[in-house]
């Protein structure tokens, strides 16, 4: 050892005191700094980090809310006109009503481009209102080629703007994409062919009642207006949001104002993975890299990528729809952007901690110095004391340290080694008066030990456990029990090996001795459970065997005490006990529910076959130790499923009858009802140890109660049943009686004329479904007015609003459909050899509203409004809409009405009438597409515009 590392190692093994107080209180200076330093980083890029995240997850719902919203509207178009070709309101062969239906169309969102129908014949129809422009290709009519004309605010064409020859729009991708697919889709994404920018196209193919090919249905829609939504998108200083296709394609950016480099004569496309120089580009190599494909991509994903030395948070997230679209969405914020106050409030919390660490250190310092210099001179004078130096001198010098010290315990200290002084010569004096002392006590406490064995003896003879000294080999050494049901006699035992004791089963003896030989190999309690035959009987043991460590005498071989209990009542107990387990699991297995069992950590222990062949699974044990995690491929589903679970756990309330619907795996799997029920499992101290669900199939009993629904509801308004079903006496011969009382309603009554003689020339069935085709539209034009019907009788057709819900403006919403039946029937004339017309009744006031009887009932109206109306419609004039006087206070400012003058009305007498013509403003009366879809023909009274004016 060198001169250098003695001092050392003295210190190590006795510090000084100084060192002792020094160390530590720097050592804690220097942990609670660095930890509050620490700390602050630590908690300002936890809360960056949780900031990030938030906003990262809000700017991502924004741009999913926007694209769902304005993606929807191209395939709701299409599904609009492919509803009007079955109902056999669109004719395909018809070129002005679709122009001008598809003009009208486009009033409903500037974003809309070509609203556009191609047929099998090659013709091709289309209108544009946002660039105002209508698109014909028809070989009657332009001689195969496409003619593009501009069109004014009516849809008129005015002038040639672009001609193609030879165009045949079902050699279009588009076209052949649709037929190819044979249901609602997109197209690829692809310049426009009449301006600078990209377009997505949604097709529609539709069919004739042979599933014969008939046309396409196109929706032109621009991707300008994303990328202006993502431009205008406040994220970040620096943040940028961007739309990919799977294969990299750019679709949308904040950054970028087009997504595309244009050319005279095409367009390419920005490719992500190409741009390796900007963020897109950097964030769109490392998913690739992440996840080997970007359409690998299946749920919402958090990462953090680096770009120019600065990471960027990122989030992507799959955005897709049932009509076959694949986008990601991906946005990113750089660190920067959140982390520079934190910076800054880092770098003061480390100037300011180090500053209170140089205070602290030095104060520290010198009050260590004040307290250890005393001491150290009292440790000199206790040396002196210990050596017999114990003088008056060194007793004076004691006291002066103490008090030069201030110190109150030190005073104390130094008074307290004077007198110490003086008592250790009074302590040698005493020293031999103990020793004899000490003699006397070691005796009494052999005689203590003495009756403490008795004791022990005692204690032994009253166990029930067999207790044993065995020594290496299995000879019994001691045996301490005397339990009369003991297999043999103690005092036989002793001096005896286990081979010698168990002849008749050496193979017993052999695992005895491997018990003990193990116990003394490991040190450690051995624990083992054997029978043993005795008198006929099968009698259980359960034995702890363990090597004696202490208190052997030197010389003596190691030894184990085998402690042993009687447990033959509890083996017979098990044993019922899986006799009755085994009966409950063939019970379980054979019922018709699905049940399983989870424990307290939500893993699966238990299933029968039912759930287990309903989950997918080969066999229950399958589903032994998983979670739902493991056997659901949604992780939502599965998270939601666990934390149902954990409340019912956490809570120990049972969920009862919860009904919930499954998909059936497969692309054409059905929907399975099911009854769920959720049973906490506790234990004999009541705690939660786990759950026991029951499912069962309720499945064809929801489906009979959602057709039974659908058709209550086909019959009466949703309102009036509802408390039908909750009458609580459905079959009383009493009947049900539901009647209302409502004071602002409006009715309308309308007959056709003309129908009767039409109805002697027209054969049964072609006159039923006239009249169903003519209801039908009227029924359609009831609900988009929210007007209720309330029955036909005939060939009249009576609505009212305001009645089961009350409604402010009924006058209205019956005014304008009875306009629109106008047009309606003005629609049908073309397809008639005899003209029909319409004749409308309309009055406002008070009806009472319900359903009487008890069998075929319906909602009936009942009152003097009801009887007004009626003669509103008959004594009017075909063609015509009268309205009372009370219909015209409601009207008038918004409506178009003529004074008829009085006519005599039975039962009222002398009545003053209106004529309602139109509306006073066009342009606040824009139709839907269902509301014109009959086309513009001409009626006995002027077309729609005529009227509308």
């Amino acid at each position: 050892m060198s001169i250098f590392s003695r001092p050392i190692v003295r210190i190590l093994k006795e510090p000084p005191l100084k060192l002792v107080l020094v160390v530590p209180f720097i050592l804690q200076i220097f942990a609670a700094v660095g930890l509050t330093g620490y700390l602050s980083l630590r908690n300002g890029q936890k809360a960056i980090d949780n900031l990030a995240e938030q906003l990262r997850s809000d700017i991502t719902a924004r741009i999913q809310q926007k694209l769902e919203t304005y993606l929807k509207t191209p395939h709701q178009i299409n599904q609009i006109n492919a509803e009007f070709y079955r109902q056999g309101v669109l004719d395909l062969q018809s070129v002005e009503s679709l122009k001008r239906h598809f003009w009208i169309q486009g009033l409903f969102s500037p974003d809309i481009g070509t609203i556009a129908v191609a047929t099998e014949e090659g013709t091709f129809i289309g209108a544009n209102r946002a660039q105002n422009y209508i698109a014909i290709a028809d070989r009657t009519t332009t001689g195969g080629s496409l003619q593009r004309y501009e069109a004014d605010a009516n849809g008129k064409e005015t002038q040639l703007i672009v001609e193609k020859n030879n165009y045949d729009p079902r050699q279009r991708a588009w076209y052949q994409q649709a037929v190819k697919s044979g249901k609602p889709t997109w197209t690829p994404i692809d310049r426009s062919a009449s301006s600078n920018r990209l377009d997505l196209s949604a097709v529609y193919p539709i069919y004739d009642s042979t599933q014969t090919l008939q046309g396409v249905f196109l929706v032109d829609i621009s991707l300008s207006q994303i990328a202006n939504f993502l431009q205008h998108l406040y994220i970040s200083p620096r943040g940028q949001a961007f739309i990919l296709e799977p294969n990299g394609d750019l679709v949308a950016s904040s950054a970028l104002k087009k997504p595309f480099q244009a050319s005279d004569d095409r367009a390419e496309r920005v490719n992500a993975l190409e741009k390796k120089e900007t963020l897109i580009g950097a964030v769109a190599q490392q998913l690739q890299q992440e996840f080997g494909q970007l359409n690998r991509v299946s749920d919402s994903q958090k990462l953090t990528a680096r770009w120019n030395d600065r990471d960027i948070f990122v989030q992507v997230t799959p955005f897709r729809d049932r009509f076959g679209l694949n986008w990601l969405i991906i946005v990113t914020i750089p660190e920067s952007d959140l982390m520079g106050q934190i910076r800054t409030n880092t770098r003061t919390t480390i100037i300011l901690c180090t500053v209170a660490l140089l205070v602290a250190t030095i104060f520290g310092l010198i009050a260590n110095h004040w307290v250890t210099r005393p001491i150290w001179e009292l440790s000199q004078a206790s040396q002196k004391i210990a050596q017999g130096t114990c003088n008056s001198l060194l007793r004076q010098n004691i006291k002066e340290i103490g008090r030069s010290s201030n110190i109150h315990e030190l005073v104390v200290l130094a008074e307290s080694f004077n007198q110490m002084a003086v008592k250790l010569n009074n302590s040698f004096a005493k020293m031999e008066q103990n020793n004899a002392e000490l003699e006397k006590r070691v005796a009494e406490r052999t005689a203590s030990l003495t009756e403490a064995e008795a004791e022990m003896r005692a204690v032994f003879t009253a166990m029930k456990e067999f207790v044993f000294i065995k020594d290496a080999d299995g000879r019994y050494l001691k045996v301490a029990s005397t339990d009369p049901k003991f297999v043999y006699k103690t005092d036989k035992l002793v001096g005896k090996t286990e081979h010698e004791v168990f002849s008749n089963n050496p193979k017993l003896a052999d695992r005895f001795v491997g018990y003990i030989r193990e116990a003394l190999e490991t040190q450690q309690s051995v624990t083992a459970e054997y029978q043993i035959q005795s008198q006929g009987k099968e009698i259980w043991f359960s034995a702890t065997i363990s090597p004696i460590l202490e208190g052997r005498p030197p010389g003596y071989p190691p030894a184990v005490i085998w402690v042993a209990r009687d447990i033959t009542d509890r083996k017979l107990a098990e044993a019922k006990l899986q006799e009755q387990e085994e009966f409950m699991r063939l019970i379980v297995e054979h019922i018709p529910q699905q049940v399983f069992w989870k424990d307290a950590n939500l893993v699966f222990k238990w299933c029968n076959r039912n759930w287990a062949e309903a989950a997918q699974l080969s066999s229950p044990e399958e589903a032994i130790g998983k979670t739902d995690y493991d056997l659901l491929a949604d992780r939502q589903v599965a998270e939601d499923f666990r934390a149902a679970d954990r409340k019912i756990i956490e809570t120990g309330i049972p969920q009862l009858h919860i009904e919930a619907i499954k998909q059936k795996p497969g692309k054409d799997g059905q929907r399975v009802w099911l009854d769920i029920n959720k049973i906490p499992v506790r234990d004999a101290r009541g705690n939660v140890i786990g759950l026991l669900g029951v499912l069962e199939d309720i499945t064809a009993r929801k489906v009979a109660e959602e057709k039974s629904e659908q058709l209550l509801l086909n019959i009466l308004p949703k309102p009036i049943a509802e408390r039908l079903k909750q009458n609580p006496n459905p079959d009383s011969q009493r009947g049900i009686a539901i009647a209302e009382q409502f004071e602002a309603t409006t009715i309308l009554f309308a007959d056709i004329v003309g129908f009767t003689p039409l109805s002697s020339r027209l054969p049964a069935t072609e006159l039923v479904n006239l009249l169903d085709r003519i209801f039908s539209a009227f029924d359609l034009l009831a609900e988009r007015h929210q007007v209720e019907k309330i029955k036909t009788i005939g060939d009249a057709y009576m609505a009212v609003c305001g009645v089961p819900v009350p409604c402010k403006k009924h006058a209205e919403a019956i005014a304008n459909m009875a306009l629109d039946m106008q047009q309606t029937i003005a629609c049908f004339q073309p397809d008639l050899v005899e003209p029909i017309d319409i004749r409308i009744g309309i009055h406002s006031g008070p009806v009472v509203a319900g359903v009487i009887g008890f069998k075929k009932f319906s909602y009936d109206l009942w009152g003097d409004t009801v009887n007004v109306a009626s003669r509103m419609e008959s004594s009017g004039e075909p063609g015509k809409i009268q309205v009372t006087a009370t219909t015209y206070e409601y009207l008038k400012d918004r409506f178009l009405l003529e004074e008829r003058g009085e006519i005599e009305v039975k039962g009222k007498g002398k009545m003053k009438t209106y004529w309602l013509l139109g509306v006073k403003k066009p342009s606040e009366r824009i139709f839907k597409a269902e509301g014109r879809r009959w086309g513009a023909g001409k009626g006995g009274h002027g077309d729609a515009e005529t009227r509308r004016s």
